[in-house]
């Protein structure tokens, strides 16, 4: 098993270099599976291993991400305090999903343009730098 805490060391660039580098060797796997006449089962097997690090990347990249935030606006999502929103995303109570929709860190009064999604707080890769979810459902 790949030990994904390498990722943690590494600065913001230094994990864009590495997200492009994994991209492009995915890139390669489809292609040679597509070559080859492989079947999607095949193909997912082969390129296990580079989506797992590109999701573990992903993560990292947000928390890390210098964030933007947009302050004024009125949003159509719904504002949740971070650990009343860490509380229904964990296992137990399992209320949000990756797949259900969208969040972003963001403040009682700002949104950040740093997206977080719920396997984060399963993962316990949260920023501590906000105090609020704000969530779009799909």
């Amino acid at each position: 098993m790949f030990d994904y805490s390498i990722y943690q060391e590494k600065n913001y660039n230094e994990l864009i270099a590495e997200r492009n580098r994994l991209e492009e060797k995915y890139a390669q796997i489809e292609t040679d599976c597509l070559k080859d006449n492989l079947s999607f089962a095949e193909f997912c097997n082969k390129a296990h291993d580079v989506k797992d690090r590109l999701y573990a990347i992903d993560k990292f990249l947000r928390m890390k991400e210098d964030p933007i935030m947009t302050y004024g606006k009125e949003w159509t999502g719904t504002l949740y305090e971070i650990n009343k929103f860490k509380e229904m995303c964990d296992e137990a109570h399992q209320m949000f999903t990756d797949e259900d929709g969208i969040g972003y860190y963001a403040t009682e009064t700002g949104k950040s343009n740093v997206i977080v999604k719920p396997s984060d707080f399963v993962y316990d890769m949260v920023r501590s730098d906000f105090t609020h979810v704000l969530w779009f459902n799909k």
